[in-house]
């Protein structure tokens, strides 16, 4: 089991992380405290048969389920191998948790409209940066999921465990979610240059971008990358291209959910007034 600390940072987080939309809009000022206690709690839900008088064996059992991850995925937290290192998850869990509230304070700055004309040029620039970050990391969650789905549907989430030199379920997971937020970087950043010179904001034109983002990924990373690292690093022979069209819908799916939901997140995270500055 992981220990209690992280599953009240983890829903603190989450929490935080999802209010950021709402804090952009200037409807969440001086309630951080409130949703870091009601995340916190969120995330400790299963645990709480522990200290309840009533419904022990009902949440005893949601939390020897999968059903505890409506929980800030409390139920996978508790799994190898995150529950067998203690200390890399606090530190984890904290990391993740100083970076929500700071995602969240500059969420907040944003939508404090009576600040917003007294900032300085650096203050807009943080500012933008944090929002930006998120709205990458928020697309690149939902992607990874979608992709995480495709894989499990076609037997092969394990392989990308496997690229690691690991076999479960889990750590095929967490690292996917790892190379969504590395590639919804790259996306980004891409996104930002495109927009200078064609109109790519739309979903539709996002989605046609992340398309080919995806295609592009399987033909440099399962394609040349994976098999060069599987030969130097794990010491497997694999064929240079190694054409794995397995993972190609998987890929297909992660750029088209990338390249619609990042768009949209960020019409809804920047005023249009910030976003113009930008351009």
């Amino acid at each position: 089991m992981a220990p209690a600390l992280v599953h009240f940072l983890a829903g603190a987080t989450l929490v935080l992380f999802g209010a950021a939309p709402l804090a952009v809009r200037g409807h969440l000022a001086g309630r951080h405290l409130w949703l870091v206690a009601v995340g916190g709690l969120w995330g400790m839900i299963p645990d709480s048969h522990y200290i309840t008088p009533v419904f022990r064996p009902e949440l005893a059992a949601l939390h020897r389920t999968h059903w505890g991850d409506l929980c800030a995925f409390h139920y996978a937290l508790d799994q190898p191998p995150i529950a067998t290192r203690e200390l890399e998850s606090i530190a984890v869990a904290v990391a993740s948790f100083l970076v929500a509230i700071t995602v969240f304070t500059a969420a907040t700055a944003v939508g404090d409209r009576r600040t917003r004309a007294a900032r300085s040029p650096r203050a807009e620039l943080v500012a933008r940066t944090l929002l930006t970050g998120y709205a990458a990391s928020l697309a690149a969650m939902i992607a990874a999921v979608a992709a995480g789905l495709v894989l499990t549907w076609t037997g092969r989430i394990d392989t990308v465990a496997a690229l690691y030199g690991r076999e479960s379920a889990v750590a095929g997971w967490l690292l996917l979610g790892g190379g969504s937020l590395v590639a919804s970087g790259v996306f980004a950043a891409l996104f930002a240059l495109l927009r200078h010179r064609w109109d790519v904001t739309s979903s539709r034109a996002g989605a046609a971008l992340g398309l080919l983002f995806g295609v592009a990924g399987w033909l440099t990373v399962v394609v040349i990358a994976a098999p060069v690292w599987m030969r130097v690093v794990l010491d497997l022979p694999r064929p240079i291209p190694y054409v794995h069209l397995m993972s190609l819908p998987a890929l297909v799916v992660f750029g088209l959910v990338l390249g619609t939901v990042y768009p949209l997140v960020r019409r809804i995270l920047f005023p249009p007034e910030m976003d113009q500055i930008g351009s």
